[in-house]
C-alpha cells in the first residue's frame, strides 16, 4: 500500500506473479487486480458546515489510512483554533477539542441504510508532556486492541451510513453518543444534519472519519475516491483530492 507505481498510456489491470521461496517443490501463482482510475459519480460536498478544517488524514502516501481497503481513501477531519492546536488547555476533556459538538451533515442526497450505536467515548489519548514517541503509540495501541475487541462500534462508534445509488455510499464515524438524529429509511437531503461530531470508537481525539465505499458496511467494503465540490482547498493550484494537511474553507 506504500509502494506507488508509475507507467504510460493505457492501463486497466495489474498482473501479479506470485513465487514460493522453499519447500520441496516451487511454486508459482498468477493473479491480476483491476485498475479503476474514476472517482465516484456522485458528487459531495463538506459532511461539516461553513468554516475552516483540516484534514489530519487523507488519502496521501504514508498515512493511516492507507493499510486498510476500507478506509484507504478516507479523511480525519479536525478543527484548529487561533492557537493553531485542536484544543483549548490542556485538551484532558472531549468538550476541549474545537471540532466536538459541530454539525455533520450528509455530504450528499441519500437514505438512511445503517445507524451503529453503543460506542463509548474514551478520554483523549494526546501525548504526554516528556513521553517518548515509542511509549506514546505503546499507549495508543493498547488502547486500539482493547477497542476492536469491541466489534463495529468498537472502531467506528457511533456511525451513520448513507446509500447513494450506483453501489455508492458514505460513512460517518465517531459521532458524538446520543447525538444522530436519523433513522434506517430516512431520506436526507445534501446538508442536512445527521449527528454531532464526536470522539466515539477507535479514536484518540475528537474529528469525523468519513470514507465512501461500495457497499453499506463500515469495515466489510472497499474504499471509493469521492468527487467534491462546492469548498475551497487553501492555498491549492486548482481543483484535485483531498490530501492530509489540507484546510478546507466551506462557505
Amino acid at each position: 500500500m506504500h509502494q506507488p507505481f508509475t507507467w504510460t498510456g493505457e492501463r486497466d489491470a495489474l498482473r501479479v506473479t506470485a513465487r514460493s521461496l522453499g519447500g520441496a517443490s516451487a511454486r508459482t501463482g498468477h493473479g491480476s487486480i483491476p485498475i479503476d482510475g474514476a472517482s465516484t459519480r456522485t458528487h459531495f460536498r463538506f459532511p461539516l458546515k461553513s468554516g475552516t478544517w483540516l484534514v489530519a488524514v487523507g488519502a496521501s502516501f504514508h498515512t493511516p489510512h492507507r493499510w486498510a481497503v476500507p478506509e484507504e481513501f478516507a479523511l480525519d477531519i479536525i478543527q484548529l483554533g487561533p492557537n493553531l492546536r485542536t484544543h483549548r488547555t490542556d485538551g484532558a476533556i472531549h468538550a476541549d477539542f474545537f471540532a466536538y459538538g459541530a454539525e455533520v451533515v450528509a455530504a450528499a442526497d441519500g437514505t438512511v441504510v445503517e445507524v451503529i450505536t453503543g460506542g463509548k467515548e474514551h478520554p483523549p489519548l494526546l501525548r504526554r508532556a516528556g513521553e517518548s514517541m515509542d511509549d506514546y503509540y505503546g499507549r495508543i495501541g493498547a488502547q486500539q486492541a482493547e477497542n476492536l475487541r469491541g466489534g463495529e462500534s468498537g472502531v467506528v462508534g457511533d456511525c451513520v451510513i448513507l446509500d447513494h445509488g450506483h453501489g455508492e455510499h458514505s460513512t460517518y464515524a465517531h459521532l458524538k453518543p446520543g447525538s444522530i438524529t436519523v433513522r434506517t429509511g430516512h431520506f436526507l437531503k445534501a446538508g442536512d444534519t445527521l449527528g454531532l461530531l464526536g470522539s466515539s470508537g477507535n479514536s484518540t481525539e475528537a474529528h469525523l472519519h468519513f470514507q465512501v465505499t461500495d457497499r453499506p458496511a463500515p469495515l466489510d467494503c472497499a474504499g471509493l475516491v469521492p468527487t467534491f465540490v462546492g469548498f475551497e482547498i487553501a492555498n491549492s493550484d486548482g481543483p484535485r483530492p483531498l490530501q492530509s494537511g489540507d484546510l478546507v474553507i466551506v462557505p
